[in-house]
């Protein structure tokens, strides 16, 4: 398996290891390590990304005391050889998160959702609280802009009673992520990123945005909401609507008004600093 070009700013693939997966396949991940880990993070990618597009921020972040894993979905990323842009149910997704959680020893720690990753990393902290410490949704897909057609969905639910299988273009152009020329030239030419995706991995969406309903008011932990003001793809005021169900005061939500959706990229340094300040000062005893 060739490896992807880095994005611009990480200077490191990192350290690639592997797992057995929920139902026994093996699966991929990376790993940027601190050298005195203060802080454990555990980072869910976007419905096209994977795990290198967190990098630079990762290398960051473990100047700074914060070992990161990078769980590239099943489907995406190092572990695309396998049916790419599927995932057969969000049971399946969060399995796969509670048994790498296990595989590296079920420390304490913080997850990290960017776009669609942060509903799968919110459910994951809903379904499997015991040790997740906070939570950290970068441009979170709780609500999106963008969408597929009608005749599109209805493709897909015409499929499910099949297997699931048929696959339609995931409706995200690469100018909807920055405007920014190196990174826009990365996302443009990254043969990982995904297309198109399954009937069923959509459907896997649907049932994890269940799970947030019914389960966001139970969530009794930080949680830190970055925002960005040029946003094209996440509905703002929708997740802030979902957010609202959160019990308590133990949602900080920061607003880059200057920013596009990737601000991981096109402001790591500001969102690194930002997280670290949470983590120290809402998270540490």
């Amino acid at each position: 398996m060739n490896e992807v070009p880095l994005p611009p700013g990480a200077d490191s693939p990192g350290r690639i290891e592997s797992f057995e997966g929920a139902d026994g396949r093996t699966l991929r991940y990376r790993v940027v390590d601190a050298d005195a880990p203060r802080h454990r993070l555990l980072y869910c990618h976007g419905i096209e990304s994977h795990g290198t597009w967190f990098l630079p921020a990762a290398e960051r972040l473990a100047a700074r005391g914060c070992t990161t894993w990078l769980l590239d979905r099943r489907g995406s990323g190092l572990n695309r050889d396998h049916a790419p842009g599927d995932a057969r149910t969000a049971e399946l997704l969060l399995d796969d998160i509670d048994t790498f959680r296990r595989h590296v020893g079920d420390p304490a720690l913080h997850l990290v959702g960017l776009s669609w990753g942060g509903k799968l990393a919110t459910a994951a902290a809903i379904a499997s609280p015991a040790g997740v410490e906070s939570l950290i949704l970068v441009t979170p897909g709780l609500k999106a802009l963008v969408d597929l057609t009608a005749g599109q969905k209805l493709k897909l639910l015409a499929s499910l009673p099949f297997g699931g299988h048929k696959r339609v273009p995931i409706p995200i152009t690469a100018d909807m992520f920055t405007q920014t020329p190196s990174y826009l030239e990365f996302i443009k030419n990254d043969d990982w990123r995904l297309r198109h995706a399954t009937a069923r991995f959509f459907f896997a969406g649907v049932k994890l945005d269940r799970i947030l309903r019914r389960g966001l008011c139970k969530l009794h932990i930080p949680v830190l909401l970055f925002l960005a003001g040029r946003e094209r793809i996440i509905d703002n005021a929708g997740v802030r609507n979902v957010l609202s169900q959160l019990p308590g005061d133990r949602l900080v939500t920061l607003i880059y008004e200057d920013a596009t959706h990737s601000i991981q990229f096109d402001q790591v340094d500001r969102m690194v600093g930002d997280i670290v300040k949470f983590l120290d000062n809402e998270v540490s005893p």
